[in-house]
């Protein structure tokens, strides 16, 4: 067990583990305000304030990471798939029900920070694959079938990419098609770049890869969950190692298109669930322990 568990910490460094990709000027925890086990964090595109989702209940609260100040978004909501506007003004989220046959259904809701006003934008689904925000056009894909609501003017034509039984799919000006760039198998966490050209996703037992749109020139980055985009050329992930029950140890780690890497933290916390601030400075992560740090970039 020792041996295996030195290979899995030595796959996730990797050879080029300390090359430069960013710059860390500090990793700090918020000390949040209130009782909230963070689970799912989401920072804001300004990276002011993320949207955390509490592992002991449904409820998704407003962090100040100035202050560490809680605000209450719903006591009904979750973290996956949740989207924040570019201009900070509105939360895009899932929100999981029961029916009367007790088949689980997810519908997704809007969420004014201003005004508290809410929206739902796609009635309670079986059947829900992806949600995006661009600029105020919330887009669900139900079915493969992209849905649209517009909150306001500034509509943004961006693809939308999303998981359907398994298959990684993308979504362009309403039209989705399967890419599976490995084949059939099972894709998770799909992230677009910046610039809408590329996807990072994960495949099952085969580790972290990046394609282009078209699902063409996929490349592998190894051992990399949950990845998400620094800016075109650089995304984060987590490098973790469990006994089948729990994380003993996780770590964040950088990654360029080349398969370069940066270690970002270190073995005083397990860093779960990174999320990426619009301009690349800020990165947000939960920890085993429920608590919510910022790693600040130069």
């Amino acid at each position: 067990m020792k041996k295996i568990f030195i290979s899995a910490l030595l796959i996730c460094s990797g050879l080029l583990a300390n090359a430069q990709l960013v710059n860390v000027e500090s990793v700090q925890r918020i000390n949040l305000d209130g009782k909230v086990i963070v689970n799912k964090p989401t920072i804001s595109p300004d990276g002011t304030f993320a949207v955390v989702s509490d592992l002991g209940s449904s409820a998704l609260n407003r962090v100040d990471l100035a202050t560490g100040k809680l605000t209450l978004i719903t006591d009904n909501g979750s973290g996956v798939d949740l989207q924040i506007s570019e201009d900070g003004q509105t939360v895009v989220y899932r929100q999981v029900t029961t029916d009367k046959h007790h088949l689980r259904r997810t519908a997704v809701r809007s969420h004014n920070l201003a005004n508290g006003a809410e929206q739902e934008i796609l009635k309670p689904s079986r059947s829900l694959n992806g949600v995006a925000i661009n600029g105020t056009e919330v887009v669900a894909i139900e079915k493969g079938r992209a849905k649209s609501k517009n909150l306001g003017k500034n509509k943004i034509a961006r693809p939308v990419v999303s998981i359907q039984e398994g298959h990684l799919n993308v979504t362009v000006n309403g039209k989705t098609r399967t890419l599976d760039p490995q084949g059939r198998s099972s894709y998770l966490w799909p992230a677009l770049s910046p610039d809408g050209t590329k996807i990072v996703y994960w495949v099952a037992y085969e580790g972290c890869f990046v394609c282009d749109l078209d699902g063409s020139n996929p490349v592998s980055l190894g051992e990399l969950r949950a990845a998400r985009w620094i800016d075109n050329n650089t995304i984060v992930g987590q490098c973790d190692h469990d006994n089948g029950e729990y994380i003993l140890e996780s770590e964040l780690i950088a990654s360029d298109l080349n398969g370069k890497r940066q270690v970002l933290t270190d073995a005083s916390v397990i860093a779960l669930n990174p999320s990426v601030s619009a301009d690349g400075k800020k990165i947000a992560f939960s920890t085993d322990k429920g608590e919510l740090f910022v790693i600040n970039l130069k």
